[in-house]
């Protein structure tokens, strides 16, 4: 299925979009990428969803397809993010949400100021805690990126957060890293600050002012964003609740077969209304 794609003016920004639409589907759903992933991550999540739902995707101004339309310069905050998401649900009018890793901060964001259309949301490999492992792996990053050595920095991925990913998707990754441009990598230093600089008090914060049904969804064998870690949600949240994908790291439905399969039903059972799947089925 081709995606219709449009390019849409956002303050000064331009926002390169894709939707994957049919007609017989009523519920829709818009999805917000990890840090450095594009649109193109969430080709697993187009294919299971589809069928019952509208899918919106988009890229940041400097990140991916929306790349070209932007002048180099200039670094995007979580509040230029939360910004953009807001102004694309405002226009779209997605009825879900779906957000990946640290993409999960700016939909908090975005959700904690209850945009009308959103009654459901989905953070996946998402935490409100910044353990051990995730702070030696973000250290990691960003002293390799400051000293220029990107290639190092890419391996660091495929080797901490990555290390369950297919070798095809290892070296993708590797390739899609290693040929960012200068503006890129500054921006995700920026990215990495702005994460080190959040506690606890500000997620607290953000959960408790979420109001809608909201289901986090973590790998059994994520050492960065634990199921364990997350749980701490239910005591600021209204609405929660939490699955674990087995034997599946980080990325999980891009790991192996058993993952996608079971994000596909977790996804589903909880986004599509039963008489949607009974007309789909």
């Amino acid at each position: 299925m081709k995606a219709d794609t449009d390019v849409v003016p956002i303050d000064k920004y331009h926002i390169h979009v894709e939707l994957y639409q049919q007609p017989h589907n009523s519920e829709s759903i818009i999805m917000v990428n990890g840090a450095l992933a594009t649109t193109a991550s969430f080709t697993n999540c187009v294919k299971y969803l589809r069928d019952g739902m509208n899918v919106i995707l988009f890229d940041l101004p400097f990140a991916g397809q929306s790349k070209q339309y932007n002048s180099a310069g200039g670094i995007i905050d979580k509040e230029d993010e939360v910004n953009i998401l807001l102004a694309l649900i405002e226009r779209f009018k997605p009825t879900s949400l779906l957000s990946v890793s640290w993409g999960g901060y700016a939909a908090m964001m975005a959700l904690s100021q209850s945009p009308s259309s959103i009654k459901k949301a989905v953070l996946a490999s998402f935490s409100t805690q910044l353990n051990n492992a995730m702070l030696r792996y973000v250290h990691g990053a960003r002293h390799y990126i400051q000293q220029g050595d990107v290639k190092t920095a890419a391996n660091l991925l495929n080797e901490e957060v990555g290390k369950y990913l297919p070798r095809l998707l290892k070296h993708i990754n590797y390739r899609h890293l290693s040929r960012l441009d200068q503006h890129e990598l500054q921006q995700v230093c920026f990215h990495i600050e702005q994460i080190l600089s959040l506690n606890d008090t500000d997620y607290e914060q953000l959960l408790g002012d979420i109001k809608i049904p909201t289901l986090f969804v973590n790998g059994e064998l994520d050492e960065y964003t634990t199921p364990q870690d997350v749980i701490i949600a239910k005591e600021y949240m209204q609405q929660c609740a939490f699955e674990v994908v087995p034997n599946t790291g980080h990325f999980l439905d891009l790991e192996h077969a058993e993952a996608r399969q079971t994000m596909e039903g977790i996804l589903r059972d909880f986004l599509i209304p039963t008489e949607e799947k009974i007309q789909v089925a």
